[in-house]
């Protein structure tokens, strides 16, 4: 195939294509996990791990019995050698980095007593020495960069947490500013002295965290958060501070995850699951190349305590997103067609059935890590339940029962906006992974609204106020305030994305509408409608480019669109018609929770799209 010289081709007329130049454009590319070598000891407890993907270690921690450990691991790259143990008592909740040669252990918990300790211990590749002692006894925190440049960030200080970070040239450590989010457990980070980022783990109310941090050398700045909030899990905490990954933890009062979640620099992107759910397990490595070894499959009965390894690894050729066609241009004369990544069929297949059947719920989360609240059981509910990709657990309640409120953000940090009680509420709960808060209400009570965006940024729009309703609030984490309303005022609407790129789908104006209008951040425009008028179905919307809408309307409709930035388009139908539904995730990912069928149902739908990569030739 030719497609003209260099950049010379006139790609922009291969039809129905987004064509992209690989030499000026982004190359996406998506890691998987492999099985690798098994450890002699199991362990958990945030023991510590530290080198690379083909030259790893692993020391401490708490073994299948409960007891602390200072066995070290070697791996390389294939299988696990037991070495040279540690000069400080057996240990957990420790922190390292560095590499197999030259790695740095700091803090954490020794036996028998479980007391913090200060110590810094610097290791060769064949033995242990100690270096200069940390200013504190801490546990529980996060470590990164080399064994001569280090960088140690908040954690346990008994009684409480510590947001001081210190840095380490080789001997002695050096305070510098406060993390803004004091933290413990968050074992998520990586990077340099100079150029660092941390993010999740658990504040000083126990709290789940999503929040993320970076560092530029002289200050700490909150910046995105993540989707999955986690304690216990593990990263790559070598590397740079624009490559990091996200691997496993807890969730409470969930089981431990198997969600993997990539930092670019500026926002993290959910990957590839692992193959097994780990806690309080172990990483090495960097974005690209690394390791998760041990942990526990907890919380809760007897988890097993793991020596499982998987390895993380990228493609040796970009995986190019939907609808994409990638040109690879050389210099000189010749242009390479690199290949080309059609969107699959979709389908939906039915999922773990949820504890209570109920119709009028929301959702949120991704397809393997939602959350389903409120609803009609009847009477209204507080009923909240949790999915893991397989099966629904109920766990805290909210604090007002109620059907068709707004709901948005991800399974560990939630809001429920308005709703039916069967008056019109005003009221706005927060959810942080184990309970419901309330926080500052909306200014107008309504119900049957839509919402998007996160638990710290979003917008609530449309519903019954009554009348039917054009307002659009804003809110910023603490308040709401009114901002641009939409153009036309309707109910019953399927609505998601963020709090600067929604979308508003369908509802109920006098009859079932397809309208469709887009929110940038400051004002709504009217978009391409549906094919098919509906009300009261569900969406799994990014943002206003990216979205399906599914199910929805009286008869009940089992239709589902996806939307691509101007139109939609009639994909796979739902295996049921149904009405009044939550769901959640995205156009790729998407889950349908309970609704109406022929009456109350507890059924769960899994929409999936899967990719298809080939390479077409060169010119």
């Amino acid at each position: 195939m030719t497609y003209g010289s260099g950049n010379s081709g006139d790609y922009k007329k291969l039809k129905g294509q987004t064509i992209q130049v690989i030499d000026t454009d982004p190359v996406v590319y998506e890691g998987t996990w492999a099985t690798g070598g098994a450890m002699n000891t199991g362990r958990f407890n945030t023991a510590s791990g530290f080198g690379t993907q083909t030259a790893g270690a692993v020391t401490g921690g708490q073994t299948p019995a409960d007891d602390y450990t200072d066995n070290v691991e070697e791996y390389n790259g294939t299988s696990w050698t037991e070495v040279t143990n540690t000069s400080r008592d057996k240990f957990a909740s420790s922190n390292s980095t560095g590499t197999q040669t030259a790695g740095l252990l700091c803090g954490g918990y020794v036996e028998p007593a479980s007391a913090n300790v200060n110590s810094t211990e610097e290791y060769d590749g064949t033995n242990w020495t100690s270096g200069g002692n940390y200013p504190a006894a801490v546990a529980q925190g996060q470590l990164v960069g080399i064994q001569t440049a280090a960088l140690f960030a908040s954690g346990v200080l008994p009684p409480g947490l510590v947001g001081e970070c210190n840095t380490y040239d080789g001997s002695s450590w050096t305070e510098i500013a406060e993390i803004n989010t004091s933290r413990k457990l968050g074992t998520i980070g990586g990077g340099t002295t100079t150029d660092a980022v941390i993010g999740s783990g658990l504040n000083a109310s126990n709290g789940l965290l999503t929040n993320t941090e970076t560092w530029n050398g002289s200050a700490w700045t909150e910046v995105s958060e993540m989707n999955t909030g986690r304690k216990g899990g593990s990263s790559s905490q070598n590397g740079v501070s624009t490559s990091v990954i996200a691997v496993g933890g807890d969730s409470p009062p969930n089981d431990s995850l198997v969600n993997t979640e990539i930092w670019n620099g500026t926002s993290w992107t959910e990957t590839n699951d692992l193959s097994q759910k780990r806690g309080f397990s172990q990483g090495a490595g960097t974005g690209t190349l690394a390791l998760a070894m041990g942990g526990n499959t907890g919380p809760g009965g007897n988890p097993a305590i793991l020596t499982a390894t998987e390895e993380w690894s990228f493609p040796s050729t970009p995986v190019v997103q939907e609808g994409q066609l990638w040109i690879k241009t050389a210099t000189g004369t010749s242009s390479v067609m690199k290949g080309y990544q059609a969107q699959g069929t979709g389908a939906w297949a039915t999922g773990g059935s949820m504890n209570t059947a109920r119709f009028g719920n929301r959702n949120a989360g991704t397809q393997t890590s939602a959350i389903t609240f409120g609803g009609n059981t009847p009477p209204f509910s507080t009923l909240n339940e949790l999915y893991d990709g397989s099966s629904w657990t109920e766990v805290g309640d909210l604090n007002t029962a109620r059907d068709n409120s707004g709901g948005l953000g991800i399974s560990t940090a939630a809001l429920a906006v308005g709703g039916n009680a069967p008056s019109r509420l005003a009221v706005n709960e927060s959810w942080n992974g184990s309970a419901w808060t309330e926080l500052g209400d909306l200014n107008t009570a309504r119900k049957s609204l839509a919402a998007a965006g996160s638990s710290t940024a979003a917008i609530a729009f449309a519903g019954d106020t009554p009348p039917v309703s054009a307002l659009n609030e804003s809110w910023n984490g603490s308040a709401w305030t009114e901002v641009g309303d939409m153009n036309t005022a309707r109910q019953l609407l399927m609505g998601g994305g963020t709090s600067t790129s929604a979308l508003a789908v369908g509802g109920e104006i006098t009859a079932d509408s397809a309208l469709n209008e887009s929110w940038d951040g400051s004002a709504w425009t009217e978009v391409g409608d549906l094919n098919t008028a509906r009300r009261d179905g569900a969406g799994a919307i990014t943002n206003n480019s990216t979205g399906i809408v599914f199910g929805g309307t009286e008869p009940k409709e089992a239709k589902t669109e996806d939307w691509n930035g101007s139109t939609w388009t009639e994909v796979a139908d739902l295996s049921a018609a149904v009405a009044s539904h939550g769901g959640n995730g995205n156009s790729r990912l998407a889950l349908k929770a309970a609704g109406d069928v022929s009456g109350r149902v507890t059924t769960t739908e899994e929409w999936t799209v899967p990719f298809a990569t080939k390479t077409i030739g060169t010119d």
